[in-house]
């Protein structure tokens, strides 16, 4: 074997053991997929989840409407939103990092945007902000065409972009089908770099709820006023991995 060849080979191997641990990094990577809203392109949207199924390890909650799309994932499991407590979706958000709906509507846009969880969908995004937990909806069925910008009454699409631009405010990510995935890894990693930060309101709030203990992510700053505080009742204030479980 020549040397040409013998570099090859090396490089190639290097190569392979390079993707090969991004592979298991993003493995261990935990979101949420919610299939909730109908969608005129049900396609596309599969089309669009394909890559984050193969490059996360995924939860997929579905409504079901959704139940169909099943046979396109491979046997992948699922968890049935309209049969499912909202205990065991808390078990769910607490142990995930970003939520994912590819197909949105108008109705859970201006749902969230007023903080209305009077539907699971809403309640399930609810959660995950109230958590300091990345949401990032595709924005493809939503977006007005240029007919619908042409005809629709100009205080019907003002009202629609102010329930878009408030979830926006409420850092929601708000991208097209076709940035999806690099936007689910860039929040998946802003997320893991978040410094939480821990005030003396919080260890008197959690007093009066009568805790014992308050558990924080990790990373969090802890100021020296709430650290006296808890001290002086007698509370612990502990860091956990905010994906192995743990109210946060």
């Amino acid at each position: 074997m020549d040397v040409k060849t013998q570099v090859k080979i090396l490089v190639q191997q290097v190569v392979e053991a390079y993707l090969k641990e991004k592979w298991q990094e993003n493995r261990e990577q935990s979101i949420v997929i919610l299939l909730s809203y109908q969608s005129p392109n049900p396609a596309q949207i599969l089309q669009a989840v394909t890559p984050l199924l193969e490059g996360y390890d995924v939860t997929l909650i579905l409504s079901k409407e959704w139940l169909p799309a099943t046979t396109k994932f491979s046997g992948k499991s699922y968890v049935l939103l309209e049969e499912t407590s909202q205990q065991k979706l808390m078990a769910i958000i607490e142990k995930t990092a970003v939520l994912v709906v590819p197909a949105a509507s108008y109705q859970l846009v201006s749902k969230l945007a007023l903080t209305m969880d009077d539907e699971l969908a809403v309640w399930l995004a609810i959660q995950y902000q109230l958590l300091g937990k990345p949401i990032v909806i595709a924005n493809n069925d939503i977006e007005l065409n240029v007919y619908q910008q042409i005809h629709a009454p100009h205080s019907v699409q003002e009202r629609m972009q102010s329930y878009i631009r408030q979830i926006q405010t409420d850092q929601v990510k708000w991208v097209p089908l076709s940035k999806m995935s690099q936007m689910v890894k860039a929040q998946y990693a802003a997320y893991e770099e978040k410094q939480t930060l821990i005030l003396a309101k919080h260890v008197e709030k959690a007093f009066q709820d009568g805790l014992k203990e308050i558990i924080v992510p990790v990373k969090s700053k802890v100021t020296p006023s709430a650290k006296d505080l808890a001290k002086d009742l007698k509370i612990q204030i502990n860091p956990r991995d905010s994906l192995q479980g743990g109210t946060l």
